[in-house]
């Protein structure tokens, strides 16, 4: 057995579901093909759906699911799916979103990042760089400098987080009243105020979208908007004052870079998504939320 057929059955990949597509168990099986247990924690899909992922389960060994019941946010089934990869012995978690499709050799890639990191204790997150499934870009930039297998970032997205286990005993879990939006961000900024490093592969390993996006002519560009619901954009919004009252001593640059990236989306939703007053009224209720500390029990 190889080092790295070591490394894989000491993962346990977290999915979380909630009304997936069809094509959800092609992906969980390169998923589990790159990792030693699955385990699917649903945030209360329809009976129809359910019966679906019991199906993906049943069909395929070492994978199981966590039903939730109702829609706890991904950051609870997040925190769920972390404790029962802890019941199960494993020492590393890798953590997605359904609709995340990874390559052949994302576990590879990562693994090439673990091995060669010279502080493993000080290793919080190793994010997965990759392809925007509507705009075929690569999120974080090509990059042609070949000295390193990885960037140092400040944070990285949920899908493709490779975090050992021990990380969440010493920092903590995800931030259950994030609910969805942030949560990433939140969990990275803590893990590096607490001194821990966030690491990205330089390789591309997976495809993976944001909301369902659609491409507009904005003067002489082409430009994507999200069309997130009221919902997401009442947390974007909640969460985004949160993390600004707590990190603007701390990281700044952060700061003012996320205010100028919703700053943007927040004119092209207004230039060209549809429900325009139902998101602008959530968002000020998310804005007010966020300034006194509130969070939403029931949008």
């Amino acid at each position: 057995m190889t080092d790295l057929d070591l490394f894989k059955n000491q993962i346990c990949a977290v999915i979380i579901t909630f009304h997936p597509d069809e094509q959800l168990k092609d992906r969980v099986d390169k998923i589990l093909r790159q990792s030693g247990n699955v385990v699917m924690v649903d945030n209360n899909s329809s009976p129809m759906e359910i019966e679906m992922i019991k199906g993906i389960v049943s069909s395929m060994n070492n994978c199981f699911l966590i039903e939730n019941g109702s829609n706890l946010g991904i950051a609870e089934a997040l925190n769920r799916g972390v404790e029962f990869a802890k019941r199960k012995g494993s020492k590393w978690v890798l953590l997605f979103d359904q609709d995340t499709v990874i390559e052949d050799y994302m576990l590879e890639s990562i693994y090439e990042v673990y091995a060669a990191y010279p502080e493993k204790d000080k290793i919080a997150v190793i994010g997965s760089n990759f392809t925007d499934t509507y705009t075929h870009k690569n999120v974080y930039g090509n990059e042609e400098d070949k000295s390193s297998l990885w960037l140092e970032m400040l944070t990285v997205i949920t899908s493709g987080s490779f975090i050992p286990i021990d990380v969440f005993d010493r920092i903590g879990y995800f931030r259950s009243d994030f609910f969805i939006d942030h949560v990433d961000d939140e969990f990275c900024l803590r893990a590096k105020y607490k001194g821990y490093k966030i690491l990205l592969t330089r390789k591309e390993t997976m495809r993976h979208s944001f909301g369902a996006t659609t491409m507009h002519k904005f003067l002489w560009r082409r430009v994507g908007t999200s069309n997130h619901s009221p919902l997401r954009r009442y947390y974007m919004t909640r969460n985004h004052i949160v993390l600004i009252k707590e990190y603007l001593t701390r990281e700044p640059a952060w700061v003012i870079d996320t205010v100028f990236t919703r700053f943007k989306s927040f004119i092209l939703m207004i230039l060209f998504e549809e429900k325009r007053l139902l998101k602008l009224k959530a968002m000020l209720r998310g804005f007010i939320n966020g300034l006194f500390g509130r969070h939403l029990v029931k949008y």
